[in-house]
């Protein structure tokens, strides 16, 4: 019987041969552990560009260096070669005729005198079968003289060259010279030509990275002056503006950041300036999308609150227009504290009327109960208002409040023009009809609020009777707001004493 195949295993490569993937992945997860915790989070840009500035200086000035160097010890070598070459040929020529007179005594002497050099330790003389007719001082090791050779030995430690020569006579070979010369001189200036090169190119190395960490942070301060700069407009600060003027690609960064930031300032006070006229978040749904500020609106079910002043007319005759204008921005003041506190937004102010919205244009799915308690809040607030103002001999006034929740729409009305957010429908017109016929510091409600079971059990409030309300056929039944549960009040309480507080000192005389 056949065995079974034992079952394949992988080899960690593909069908070519090459490593698979995930070995591949492994080693880079190794090599990212291993230099990852020498690595900061944080690294400047300028010392990135130093950095890569300076090894690629570094890089070049070892080549360069190098290529120097090398270059100035051949020449050395050359120049050494070619002198230990011309003595041996000098040699030569003079040994000729001793040579052939076979003047040994002459010969001896040439070559000792030759050794007496400095640079040369020692010399030879072979006949024209190699053999050694005189030498002085040392030798290298050797068989047989090769006409026209130089050779790199070592005595002791130390680099010698010996250069051979021919001694001819009318172009035949007689003989042939040796000539050792020490390299201790040409090593020597070598080593001190390496040193030199090598100071030289550390020096300028050194110089080098000065001058590239110098530009380079010179290059990264536009880029720190932007980062300061977004920084600034993170926080608010839209008025920082880069001072720096430059006449490339950073320039004209610099330019449309200064650019975009006057925009955005620009932007950002008419948003300020309109929402002194609409609420705040109708001002910013208009500036996010100027192009779809059109006519148009929704149906959507919301609370509306009517404060009106009692007898008004009255005493605006007894009063100056500024005095007027001073004591209806006091209270609509506190109006506009009472609205904001419960996310209402004051849709206009019509005279000594004020009309605020709950629900609309930010959904609320307590808006009924919101606008209850803001109604609450602005009677007491009046109250504590009128406390202050009646001690320093100042007008007060009482307000009446009507307030309806239902259907109604809302969107941007009027013409093309001139529109103006705004919520309109039969829930509206009940609210101002029941503002009206309520008596001063009075909140009246319709009835369908107040026995709604979500709020009757948070509201205190009293069966106020039913009303005739012009344009409807029935009467209308209601109830007199006197207050919210204890909870609420109580942070309706703070909120007041604050208010209150921040008035008496920012204006003492209002």
């Amino acid at each position: 019987m056949n065995k079974p195949s034992a079952p394949q295993t992988s080899t960690g490569k593909n069908d070519g041969g090459a490593p698979e993937g995930p070995r591949t992945g492994g080693f880079k997860r190794r090599l990212d552990a291993l230099i990852r915790p020498y690595i900061p989070e944080y690294f400047p840009v300028a010392w990135k560009m130093g950095l890569s500035i300076s090894a690629l200086i570094l890089v070049g000035m070892t080549l360069l260096g190098a290529f120097l160097l090398n270059n100035q010890l051949e020449r050395m070598r050359q120049q050494a070669d070619r002198f230990g070459t011309a003595i041996a040929t000098q040699l030569a020529h003079t040994a000729r005729e001793p040579l052939l007179a076979e003047d040994l005594f002459l010969l001896k002497v040439h070559l000792s005198n030759l050794v007496r050099s400095e640079s040369i330790e020692g010399a030879a003389l072979f006949d024209r079968d190699g053999l050694t007719v005189e030498q002085a001082g040392l030798q290298p090791p050797r068989t047989a003289p090769a006409a026209d050779a130089m050779r790199r030995w070592r005595y002791r430690g130390e680099a010698m060259s010996t250069y051979e020569a021919p001694v001819t006579v009318d172009e035949n070979r007689a003989g042939t010279v040796a000539v050792t010369i020490s390299d201790r001189s040409i090593t020597a200036a070598q080593q001190q030509v390496r040193n030199t090169m090598i100071t030289a190119t550390l020096a300028m190395g050194l110089l080098a990275i000065i001058a590239s960490f110098l530009i380079s942070r010179r290059l990264a301060q536009p880029i720190h002056n932007l980062l300061a700069a977004t920084s600034a407009m993170r926080k608010g600060d839209l008025q920082y503006r880069i001072q720096e003027r430059r006449n490339d690609e950073i320039g004209h960064l610099i330019e449309a950041y200064n650019g975009m930031a006057h925009d955005m300032l620009e932007k950002d006070q008419v948003e300020r300036v309109l929402q002194r006229f609409v609420s705040p978040s109708v001002a910013r749904k208009m500036m996010a999308n100027l192009d779809q500020v059109t006519l148009g609106g929704r149906d959507v079910n919301a609370t509306v609150v009517f404060a009106d002043i009692v007898g008004f007319t009255r005493l605006s005759e007894s009063l100056a227009p500024e005095a007027v204008a001073d004591m209806l921005n006091v209270y609509f003041d506190a109006i506009t504290t009472a609205t904001s506190f419960y996310r209402g937004t004051i849709d206009k102010y019509m005279g000594d009327c004020a009309m605020i919205v709950f629900g609309v244009p930010e959904e609320d799915s307590e808006h009924l109960f919101h606008g209850l308690c803001c109604a609450v809040m602005i009677q007491r607030l009046v109250a504590r208002l009128n406390e202050y103002r009646a001690t320093r001999g100042q007008t007060t006034v009482e307000f009446r409040i009507g307030m309806n929740s239902g259907p109604m729409l809302a969107g941007n009305l009027g013409s093309r023009e001139r529109m103006q957010y705004t919520v309109v429908g039969d829930a509206v017109n009940l609210a101002s009809r029941l503002s009206n016929m309520a008596g001063a510091g009075e909140i009246i409600a319709a009835a369908p609020l107040i026995e709604n079971p979500n709020i009757g059990s948070r509201v205190r409030a009293a069966a106020y009777g039913d009303m005739r309300v012009r344009g409807r056929s029935e009467p209308v039944g209601t109830y007199r707001v006197d207050g919210v549960h204890a909870l609420s009040e109580t942070l309706m309480e703070q909120r007041i004493a604050q208010f209150l507080a921040e008035q008496y000192l920012e204006s003492p005389g209002a």
